[in-house]
């Protein structure tokens, strides 16, 4: 298999990383807003993070936002997002059978390019969104967030590898340091995985100011995708995308 996806005209897993920018807004007046915003910025995809909209769970309301979107940004991928509290994001769910519930109705709808699954929902949960989504011709990215730290090298591999099992077409791994060192342990682990387990396109981060680091150096370690903002940041550390952008093009012409 090639580590490579074509999601509409991008490639992701070749050449430079591709920069992903969230829409973090309430409704859809802010919604609006924020992708006037985002008119001739630098970026290559959009990710909507529908857990920070107030209507989430009304999916007509759903589709109208996706629908909005998709008519301002035209081919650029759209990835949607509800990130439940225990991996970051800005409410829970009453339960795993509605999570599952609106991410089908997303998949099914084909307005979103991608979906976001949290593998900590179980590897059962995982794979019935995998396959549905996979039957609608939507990619997923299966992704897992560490806010209490940094694991060892070993067990982020461990991680990686079984969101790549799962047939996942993006694996994602975002962890908290707490030092220097643990930094340096997720970009080793980051490059590991293109060295050895070069299945799927790898989103490796460092979250935090002292994680920049990983944010701008997936060109030289094999990060596929950074999150950069325009306007309100969905993470902590993430770097305006204009700058990014920037950082990116010094490093790919090194």
């Amino acid at each position: 298999m090639s580590r490579q996806i074509e999601v509409r005209n991008l490639v992701i897993g070749d050449g430079i990383p591709k920069i992903c920018v969230p829409i973090v807004a309430k409704n859809r007046i802010e919604i609006k807003v924020a992708l006037k915003e985002m008119k001739n910025q630098a970026f290559d995809m959009v990710e909507w993070r529908a857990d920070y909209f107030e209507e989430y769970n009304q999916p007509e309301k759903v589709e109208e936002v996706l629908g909005i979107i998709r008519d301002e940004l035209g081919e650029m991928p759209i990835l949607y997002t509800f990130r439940t509290r225990k991996e970051g994001g800005y409410r829970e769910l009453s339960s795993i059978e509605e999570y599952i519930h609106m991410n089908t109705g997303v998949i099914t709808s084909g307005l979103a390019d991608l979906v976001d699954v949290e593998t900590a929902m179980g590897d059962d949960v995982a794979f019935i969104l995998i396959e549905t989504a996979h039957s609608n011709g939507v990619k997923v990215i299966a992704s897992n967030h560490d806010f209490s730290g940094t694991p060892k090298k070993e067990e982020m591999l461990m991680r990686l590898c079984k969101m790549q099992e799962l047939e996942a077409d993006i694996v994602k791994l975002a962890v908290m340091p707490q030092c220097e060192r643990d930094v340096l342990n997720l970009m080793d682990a980051t490059l590991t995985m293109k060295e050895l387990h070069d299945v799927t396109p790898v989103v490796t981060m460092a979250m935090g100011e002292m994680g920049l680091l990983s944010r701008v150096s997936g060109s030289l370690f094999g990060s596929a995708v950074t999150f950069g903002c325009i306007g309100e940041a969905s993470a902590p550390g993430q770097i305006p995308a204009e700058r990014l952008r920037g950082v990116l093009k010094v490093l790919q012409r090194s």
